[in-house]
């Protein structure tokens, strides 16, 4: 809640942008991500003079000699304030993690930091982490953004309040996105609030020192204002993307996708005629929704797009799960939903065995039933005489090959079989058969063999029946 009875100009604007894009609920406790340097410094300070209950979180990566002392610094600081604002440090071998992960520094310490910040937020129920970003580091992404070549989403910048990437119900804010460095650095000399400088923000080693010390200077030097207005610019594009585009692909989006238990559906008709921009906007939305851990880049949406007009069957495997070809669409199948292929294990009579996505259980049931109508395909009768030895039960593999019940005479192979049956490509590869030592008996939960069907001679049977799990 905020108590602040008198404010300067700059905590009016912050008050007015927090409410404007409503950043913070009322009374809520904010997770304040703090390094020490100027801009962090006046966050904390300016929250905590507007009444929030804050929490400060500090992440040491001990790249340079002065890490300590920054940590020092804002343990200090904390300890300083009436009442003490609660002081939250990780220490992180960033390097070692950058290179477990295959990344870059920055890149790894900002996932740590970040990570750091919304276990914290976790743990204090706070809603919300704030972070420092302000005008001309909106800036600065837009240009880093549009060096890499990135759409409206990249060009759009920071927004305001995003949900947290590992936290969907908590999000993350930046309360002084508005203000310009000169504005935050006034205001920190008028109050009296000290920080800490890093040197490291005045190299050109990675990308952003680059711009914002070499480029950005140069650029300021030709068109006076020059990084205000292309912060504006990158505000622009949001809104765009906020109020035109977000809407217009939510629209596309609900019409022709379908969230399934084992993956998403998206629509082929939904691409078809359809300008490149859509079709690659609706790919990748499917795959942030289905498959959030694949690749999210224009390559990526290249290349499944490439299956649009493929065969039926073909597919991509992006490690975090696999994009199919199916009649009517496309299906984004997570690995862990993907069938696993099985080697051939002993079914025992009146024994359930457990097997990938279910139960598989042959019982001896005596004379046949009064009827072999079933209404599931899920539960086959067969004449038990007509099996030869014991029953064991696989994946079924390129060459089976059965004669079908109904078929009077031939063979034909399982793939075939379940190509007249319209199974989805996804699912073929985890589809079982049943076999005793000669034969399949049963492309199970499909067809059976013609060979041991049950006959009006027939004295013995078995029942087969295959319990899927309940969430396919």
């Amino acid at each position: 809640m905020r108590t602040a009875t008198t404010t300067s100009e700059l905590e009016t604007h912050v008050v007015r942008y927090i409410d404007a894009h409503q950043l913070i609920p009322d009374g809520a406790r904010v997770v304040v991500g703090v390094s020490g340097g100027v801009d962090s410094m006046v966050l904390a300070h300016v929250l905590l003079h507007l009444g929030y209950s804050i929490v400060v979180a500090h992440v040491n990566y001990g790249l340079r000699d002065g890490a300590d002392g920054d940590e020092t610094f804002v343990r200090n600081w904390c300890a300083s304030q009436t009442p003490a604002v609660p002081c939250h440090v990780t220490r992180s071998n960033v390097k070692q993690w950058a290179k477990h992960q295959d990344t870059s520094i920055q890149d790894a310490a900002r996932d740590i930091r970040y990570a750091f910040m919304t276990d914290l937020a976790q743990q204090t129920d706070a809603p919300v982490v704030a972070v420092a970003h302000h005008r001309f580091d909106q800036a600065e992404t837009f240009l880093l953004q549009l060096f890499r070549g990135a759409g409206v989403e990249g060009l759009a910048g920071m927004p305001p309040r995003r949900p947290l990437k590992h936290d969907a119900e908590r999000h993350l804010v930046r309360p002084l996105l508005e203000l310009s460095r000169e504005d935050i650095e006034a205001y920190a000399t008028s109050q009296g609030i000290n920080w800490r400088t890093d040197p490291s923000n005045e190299t050109t080693k990675y990308a952003r020192g680059t711009v914002r010390n070499q480029l950005l200077p140069r650029i300021q030097q030709s068109f006076p204002g020059a990084r205000g207005h292309i912060a504006h610019a990158a505000e622009l594009l949001r809104d765009y993307l906020v109020e035109t585009l977000q809407p217009a692909l939510r629209a596309r989006f609900q019409k022709h996708y379908d969230d399934r238990p084992d993956g998403g559906w998206l629509a082929l008709e939904a691409l078809r005629g359809q300008p490149t921009v859509w079709r690659h906007r609706l790919i990748l939305e499917a795959l942030r929704t289905a498959l959030p851990q694949a690749p999210y880049a224009t390559e990526t949406a290249e290349t499944i797009e490439e299956l649009v007009d493929a065969q039926v069957g073909r597919h991509v495997d992006f490690g975090a799960g696999m994009v199919w070809r199916e009649r009517e669409g496309l299906y984004f199948v997570p690995h862990d939903a993907v069938p696993a292929r099985l080697s051939a294990r002993p079914v025992p009579f009146d024994t359930a065995i457990e097997l990938p996505h279910g139960r598989l259980l042959v019982e001896e049931r005596g004379a046949p039933p009064d009827t072999l109508q079933m209404t599931t395909p899920l539960i086959a009768h067969a004449d038990a005489d007509a099996l030869s030895g014991a029953l064991t039960v696989r994946t079924w593999q390129e060459g089976d090959r059965l004669q079908p019940l109904g078929m009077a005479d031939g063979h034909k192979r399982v793939s075939d079989l379940l190509t007249d049956m319209k199974v989805p490509s996804h699912r073929r590869d985890g589809v079982l058969v049943l076999c005793d030592e000669e034969k399949i008996v049963w492309v199970v939960g499909y067809r059976l063999n013609h060979a041991v069907r049950v006959r009006p001679h027939t004295r013995r049977c078995v029942r087969i029946t295959f319990h899927p799990d309940e969430k396919r």
